[in-house]
């Protein structure tokens, strides 16, 4: 446990570097600044329609991925590419926690970004309206999402030194454009499954049948979704516990 703590919270260190957070703050501040421009003199219904329009739009298919994608991709890209890795599989730790400690400290980074802009996206409706009910519902979904895709781009980063790129493709080309045309295919679709775990504890008052019918997105339950995202995050660490303990690292 002591291992598993200390590989955490250097990880996070060494993601989230000042520069990184200010970078990543501004990121994940900018739907919000969007949608406080857009609201100025709208009325409460308008102001939902249009929240709604940031958290299909923006905030579940761009931002969150795009933040898991930097995030997670440098979590052992980086320090394979330094050769400090390495060091750290001669130590006597197991590799599954080698494994689970650098995916914990992804989520962490990238959940915590995400959860940011959730709050704030959500607050400032809440400031303006007095309804707070989408603010757990917003959390929920972008910490579920962000865990599929650390599961996914932290072994992307170990496996390929273009793994930015390849996950952009993977953002943009598959999420954004085959799974949009093709909504049967949204269960391969992180974000969706982050956007179905909202809806589902969404108050139906607010987030209705009628607002979800033209989005792009099959819904599934809240218990498949976490059981979607408990699925991945196994899976994953054990695919690069398995790598850790089969792949010389010290020859590279």
């Amino acid at each position: 446990m002591r291992a598993a703590w200390a590989i955490t919270t250097a990880t996070v260190a060494q993601v989230l570097t000042l520069r990184r957070a200010i970078i990543f703050g501004v990121a994940a501040l900018s739907p919000t600044l969007v949608y406080l421009l857009l609201i100025r003199t709208l009325s409460e219904e308008a102001a939902l329609d249009r929240l709604a329009g940031m958290i299909i739009l923006v905030y579940f298919p761009l931002l969150v991925p795009i933040i898991s994608l930097i995030v997670a991709s440098g979590v052992l890209g980086a320090e394979r590419r330094d050769g400090t890795l390495s060091f750290l599989v001669l130590r006597p730790i197991p590799r599954w926690v080698i494994a689970a400690a650098k995916a914990a400290a992804a989520v962490i980074v990238a959940g915590g970004i995400n959860a940011f802009g959730a709050l704030a996206l959500t607050v400032s409706y809440a400031v303006e309206t007095g309804t707070w009910s989408l603010v757990i519902p917003l959390l929920v979904g972008g910490l579920l999402a962000s865990i599929i895709y650390a599961a996914i781009f932290v072994p992307l980063g170990f496996f390929t030194d273009r793994a930015v790129l390849v996950g952009l493709l993977f953002v943009f080309v598959f999420e954004n454009g085959i799974v949009t045309a093709l909504t049967g295919l949204s269960a391969l679709s992180p974000y969706r499954t982050g956007f179905s775990a909202f809806a589902a504890l969404a108050p139906s008052d607010l987030i209705t049948p009628a607002d979800l019918a033209d989005t792009p997105v099959e819904l599934i339950s809240l218990s498949t979704a976490v059981l979607w995202t408990a699925m991945a995050a196994v899976v994953s660490v054990a695919v690069v516990a398995l790598v850790l303990r089969n792949r010389d690292l010290t020859s590279e």
